[in-house]
C-alpha cells in the first residue's frame, strides 16, 4: 500500500494492487469492478470508499505453468508421442501408444489407423510391439 498526497495535503493510503485486482488499503478485502456510471467503489467490509480511476490504466500480466490448467485432451495426448531418434523428429515413423502388450506384457505399442470399412463406420487400428513385434488389431 503506497501512500499518496491527498489534496489537503495530508498523506492518504490508495487500495493495494495484485495483478489486476484492486484491494482494500483499510481491511484487504477484493473490491468489485466499478460500473461505467460510479465515481467511487465502497467496500463492503469495512464501507471506505475508493475512486473508481484506481482502475484505470492497470497493466495485466498474466502467469501459469504448462499444467496449471490440467484437460481430459492434454492427458490423453501424453498418452501418444512420436519416438525422437538422435535429436530428429520421428517423421516417417509410427506414433507410440502407452499400451501394454497382450503378449509380453511391454508398454508400448506402435499404431496405424486406417480407414478399411464405409466412411460411416469406425475406423481399424493396427498395434504391434515395439518388444516383441506381436502385431493385434482393434475396430473404433
Amino acid at each position: 500500500m503506497a501512500p499518496t498526497k491527498s489534496s489537503s495535503g495530508g498523506s492518504k493510503v490508495s487500495a493495494h494492487r495484485i495483478g489486476s485486482l484492486l484491494f482494500c488499503p483499510a481491511c484487504g478485502t477484493l473490491l468489485d469492478l466499478p460500473r461505467d456510471d460510479q465515481d467511487e467503489i465502497a467496500c463492503h467490509q469495512c464501507g471506505r470508499r475508493e475512486p473508481a480511476s484506481s482502475y484505470e490504466n492497470l497493466p495485466t500480466k498474466t502467469y501459469s505453468a504448462p499444467n496449471a490448467f490440467p484437460s481430459e485432451l492434454r492427458s490423453k495426448r501424453a498418452l501418444v508421442q512420436n519416438k525422437v531418434h538422435d535429436g530428429e523428429a520421428a517423421k516417417d515413423r509410427d506414433p507410440v501408444a502407452q499400451e501394454k502388450c497382450q503378449k509380453c506384457g511391454h508398454i508400448g505399442l506402435s499404431y496405424k489407423e486406417m480407414q478399411l470399412r464405409s466412411a460411416d463406420e469406425g475406423s481399424t487400428i493396427f498395434y504391434k510391439c515395439l518388444n516383441c513385434g506381436d502385431q493385434t488389431s482393434t475396430n473404433n
